[in-house]
């Protein structure tokens, strides 16, 4: 467990006019109760897992390899948890902040489980801090004992209460009771492998093997460290080596974050560096994770398929450090960590010019190329005056850009507010992929001939689009960036990995750079009298490839409806393809003459609307575990003492504000506001200057004063921030904080009395 003063840290037959017309009159009562309907059963239908628990960011359930036990044997089993997008918990050692996953049991007599079998974790950094830990599914793997007396044909009920700390921006605390039930065999009966297997083989591959024919060797020069891992003898052919991430096992001893990586001759060197205060260590033991794209690990690098392997290394100390022979070192201030993003050092210039043609291929793109045959289709069909043209195209480049401006935009203020994230994030919200599912749905629609969308607008709105070409054109780009956020062009993925390195400026010209290449093909064909010249005449032909170009929007239908499944489940997917079959149908009733009225329309969008509430993925569990945690331990530091309710309302009496930090040491956000804003020097000065009380409310360990304080204000989680002003209601600050945040709620104080 943390040290709790850490101080970092998802068939119609045929039909009359008249009949048709009296069916189509019924339809909206009769197909508002068969939607109805069709929802009830589709959630009788929803299958439960009693096994499993949920809370309200991850799902847990214990699991078994084989699906019963024989008297005195083992058996895998493990904590299966499925984390919320965004949301991960922590290794064994949790890095700079965070609490590792614990495991209480209540077991039959006689009967054992080891420790968990780690697998190996991912580094997580945020802002200056870096943890270790895990997203996604999950399992960690334990072995169970059974009693040699268990009696074949009962059943054996192991019971655990599991304990972590799930985190995105605000990290919480959570306790669920888990059971589980194994059938116990005779021993000339051998159990059966359950439905969980498969996962427990992929996890064993994730799971470090002992280093062997490596010497592994730390030297200590002060507070700087170099791990090195050189094999025995040859190296086994690789080509190329993979990079290697270290993972000490000891914690509060290394800066997460300083981790240098270098290839050798034959081997690997990785720099590293002691905490301040930090004595150098008696022994360095750890796992070194080779990173590959296959969860099947890296043959021959460290002779076994896994991809980790468990060292110990031999410490020497050394005046200063001495670097193997070959060691590929970089020049000096350049980035050499394999944290260092994609793309960061290729340069302004080269950025702009990958952007540039990134954006020119992304046109080719199935998501995007059926959205431009609709133009190019269009361009053909109509005979537009050189002036329209121009303005036709600088309109429809206008929206391209500025689209992917706002979308640059939201990617960096996110990255801004500690939020991990690059090109593609919006496609991490199961709502935006359930979103553009029914938009690519539309469009295959409306490309197989199913609807026309002028004939479906009111004819007020029908005649300001025609009046308006260059607002039509203008959504015309908008929509070409919606369709293409799914994809990636080639040259796309250096300019974003350095756009998103560099300041706002650089960043959102890249970002603009990449809309100027997106648009400039169909522009320049628009602009170009020479070039529209050489396109086909129109005929029977542009039906058929308007038909045609349905088909790669379907596929595309079918890959997010894959991605949604992959985020929420099955079930989602069910109602996701309900509400498309709902949204098919709506398109076609809305084109019929007899719902072509207002009456019709607003009928339609209604039923729409409900179809969209329907089908709505659902992104967090609805079941909630009850969440215990540790208890408090209170600190006082440079000028903060603890949370104390009496002191506060002794303070709020004698006329001086209070400010509180409500923080834990597994809080990444707490840790980071606090090094780069709260307990800097200036704001020490401003803290002084403005006569307020500093407390720190420790929620490391479990405080239920606290906990009440923080449900008095809203909040079930930290961080939490509260200015407290004698007569006043608190002031609650964002939990992403800046000098400038706090320092404009100190200003806007009363003065304390004298």
């Amino acid at each position: 467990m943390t040290d709790p003063r850490n101080p970092h840290w998802r068939e119609f037959g045929p039909m009359q006019p008249s009949s048709l017309r009296t069916w189509a009159r019924r339809f909206t009562l009769q197909g508002a109760l068969a939607l109805c309907a069709m929802a009830a059963v589709a959630g009788l239908a929803s299958p439960s897992q009693a096994a499993s628990v949920r809370t309200p960011h991850v799902t847990a359930e214990l699991v078994a390899q084989q699906t019963a036990v024989q008297p005195g044997q083992s058996v895998q089993i493990g904590l299966r948890l499925q984390h919320i997008p965004h949301w991960h918990t922590y290794w064994r050692n949790p890095g700079d902040s965070g609490l590792p996953t614990t495991l209480r049991w209540t077991l039959p007599a006689g009967s054992s489980v080891s420790e968990i079998d780690w697998p190996a974790p991912q580094r997580m950094p945020v802002g200056p801090l870096l943890n270790y830990g895990y997203d996604g599914e999950l399992l960690l793997p334990m072995h169970y004992t059974a009693a040699a007396d268990a009696k074949p044909g009962q059943t054996l009920s192991l019971r655990a209460r599991a304990d972590w700390l799930v985190c995105k921006e605000v990290c919480i605390p959570e306790t669920v009771n888990l059971e589980l039930q194994l059938p116990v065999l005779d021993a000339q009966t051998l159990p059966g492998t359950s439905i969980h297997a498969p996962q427990f083989a992929r996890t064993a591959l994730e799971q470090a093997a002992p280093l062997q024919g490596w010497t592994a060797e730390l030297q200590v020069a002060g507070a700087d460290l170099l791990l090195t891992l050189l094999p025995d003898g040859a190296p086994e052919a690789t080509s190329p080596r993979p990079e290697v991430h270290v993972f000490p096992y000891a914690e509060q001893v290394i800066v997460p974050a300083r981790h240098e990586f270098f290839r050798t001759d034959t081997g690997y060197a990785i720099q590293l560096a002691l905490q301040d205060g930090a004595r150098p260590p008696t022994t360095f033991s750890g796992i070194a994770v080779a990173q590959a794209d296959s969860a099947a690990g890296v043959p021959g690098v460290w002779g076994n398929p896994q991809r980790s392997a468990e060292f110990n290394a031999r410490l020497r100390t050394v005046a200063a450090l001495e670097w193997p022979a070959g060691t590929q070192r970089q020049a000096p201030g350049a980035p050499a960590s394999s944290d260092a993003a994609g793309g960061a050092g290729i340069g302004l210039l080269a950025a702009l010019g990958f952007a540039l043609l990134g954006g020119i291929l992304l046109n080719l793109m199935p998501c995007v190329f059926p959205v431009l045959s609709i133009k190019l289709l269009g361009l053909v069909q109509q005979r537009i005056e050189a002036p329209a043209l121009r303005t036709h195209a600088l309109a429809y480049g206008a929206g391209v850009v500025l689209s992917f401006v706002a979308l640059a935009a939201a990617l960096l203020a996110l990255r801004a507010a500690g939020d991990v994230v690059g090109w593609g994030f919006q496609l991490q919200e199961p709502g935006v992929i359930f979103v553009l599912a029914l938009l690519f749905f539309a469009i295959a629609l409306n490309l197989a001939g199913v609807f026309e969308l002028g004939q479906m607008l009111p004819a007020s709105l029908a005649d300001w689009r025609s009046q308006r070409p260059a607002a039509d054109a203008f959504g015309a780009g908008v929509l070409a960036v919606v369709v293409a956020s799914p994809c990636t062009a080639p040259f796309m993925g250096a300019a974003l990995g350095f756009a998103v390195t560099q300041s706002a400026a650089v960043g959102l010209a890249t970002f603009a750079m990449l809309g100027v290449g997106m648009a400039l093909p169909y522009m320049l064909l628009v602009l170009r009298p020479a070039w529209r010249a050489r396109l086909p005449k129109p005929g029977a032909w542009m039906l058929h490839l308007k038909q045609a170009m349905a088909f790669p929007m379907f596929a595309a239908v079918v890959w997010l409806l894959w991605v949604l499944g992959r985020q929420t489940g099955v079930d989602t997917v069910a109602k996701t393809l309900l509400a498309l079959v709902g949204f098919g149908l709506l398109v076609w009733l809305a084109g019929l003459p007899a719902v072509r009225g207002l009456p019709g329309r607003l009928t339609a969008a209604m039923l729409l609307a409900a179809l969209v509430l329907w089908g709505w993925p659902a992104t967090t569990p609805v079941a909630q575990a009850g969440q215990v945690g540790p208890s408090s331990a209170a600190t006082a530091a440079d000028g903060w003492q603890p949370y104390d309710e009496a002191v506060l309302t002794e303070q709020l009496a004698q006329g001086r504000s209070v400010f509180v930090d409500f923080t834990a040491a597994w809080c990444i956000s707490c840790q980071v506001n606090k090094r780069l804003v709260l307990d800097t020097n200036s704001m020490r000065t401003a803290f002084a200057k403005s006569g307020v009380t500093l407390m720190r409310a420790d929620w490391t360990r479990r405080d239920d004063n606290i906990t009440q304080a923080l449900s008095r204000l809203g909040r079930s989680g930290v961080p939490v921030y509260a200015l407290v002003a004698p007569g006043k209601a608190p002031v609650l600050l964002p939990e992403i904080l800046t000098e400038r945040i706090v320092r404009d709620a100190l200003a806007d104080l009363p003065p304390p009395r004298s």
